[in-house]
């Protein structure tokens, strides 16, 4: 049986349109800034760790809040009207097949190649973000960071082994099941849910796609929508290395517009971080 489409919603007016961007930019800094005041409030550990489950509900749960008198918005942007969880679709699983397919083995190559020519000093593929850091209190971090990091890298470009992350071996390999539940749930979908399903969506309706991407319609919206997520992974962790992720939420964007399901962007989301776990466990292997 063929998947039934999603109801058109009614045309929007200009002042209709530049209201859901602007709430949708504003829902952003509200939820992000709350968050990283929450942080700052002195809390026992344990209490400290939890506020993650915090960002988590809110990616899930306020878009559908928001959308709550345009439910017609929030069933065919996939976050509610009902529940936050995506309708299953089978385009869902395919387009993250084939994005994985046709991406993960250049990506793998990329990284090695990141790691064999930054590891020993050379940090000529960075001068442009070290120049832009260089004017931001965050001065020094990234290579700082990367110092810490290739501690162990053992030289050349290829890896000498493939290796998992040990939590994943743990409790017969259970520890591997737990890994992706969380990285599906917990990360990928509510994000994906989010900046994509509902952020991006909104701002569409401000600036439509103009262009096509391989054949999908593609604009500002995404790349805007890209900018946002890669600046909120800042908040959780102020390191500059994390706004690489502008890159494969690019991808996120594409893979939903392509396939019509956020299933698609939130699998090809928790397998990129597993496939990042693989490289680093093995980039950098225990001794």
């Amino acid at each position: 049986m063929s998947e039934p489409d999603k109801p058109e919603p009614p045309a929007l007016s200009p002042e209709e349109a530049r209201s859901l961007a602007r709430t949708a930019l504003l829902a952003c800094v509200g939820l992000y800034g709350g968050y990283a005041l929450l942080r700052m409030i002195p809390a026992p550990p344990v209490v400290a760790e939890s506020l993650g489950v915090v960002l988590i509900a809110g990616f899930y749960f306020l878009p559908g809040y928001l959308l709550r008198n345009r439910p017609e918005l929030a069933q065919r942007w996939e976050v509610g009207p009902d529940v936050p969880i995506p309708r299953w679709k089978r385009s869902g699983w395919r387009w993250a097949l084939f994005a994985a397919l046709a991406i993960f083995p250049a990506f793998a190559l990329l990284t090695w190649g990141f790691y064999w020519k930054v590891c020993p000093g050379d940090f000529s593929l960075l001068s442009p973000v070290l120049a832009v850091e260089s004017w931001t209190p965050a001065d020094g971090s990234l290579v700082r960071f990367l110092g810490r990091q290739c501690r162990t890298h053992p030289g050349g470009f290829w890896p000498r082994g493939l290796f998992v992350p040990a939590e994943w071996v743990e409790n017969y390999g259970l520890g591997f099941v737990k890994a992706v539940a969380i990285g599906l749930f917990a990360i990928a979908l509510p994000e994906e849910v989010f900046h994509r399903g509902y952020l991006m969506s909104a701002l569409e309706q401000r600036w439509p796609p103009t262009r096509k991407l391989f054949g999908v319609p593609f604009g500002w919206a995404a790349v805007l929508s890209s900018v946002v997520f890669a600046l909120g992974h800042l908040v959780t962790m102020p390191n500059t290395a994390r706004l690489a992720t502008f890159f494969p939420a690019l991808v996120f964007a594409w893979l939903w517009r392509r396939s019509g399901s956020l299933w698609a962007p939130a699998l090809f989301h928790v397998a990129s971080n597993l496939l990042m776990d693989v490289l680093l466990a093995s980039t950098f292997p225990p001794r």
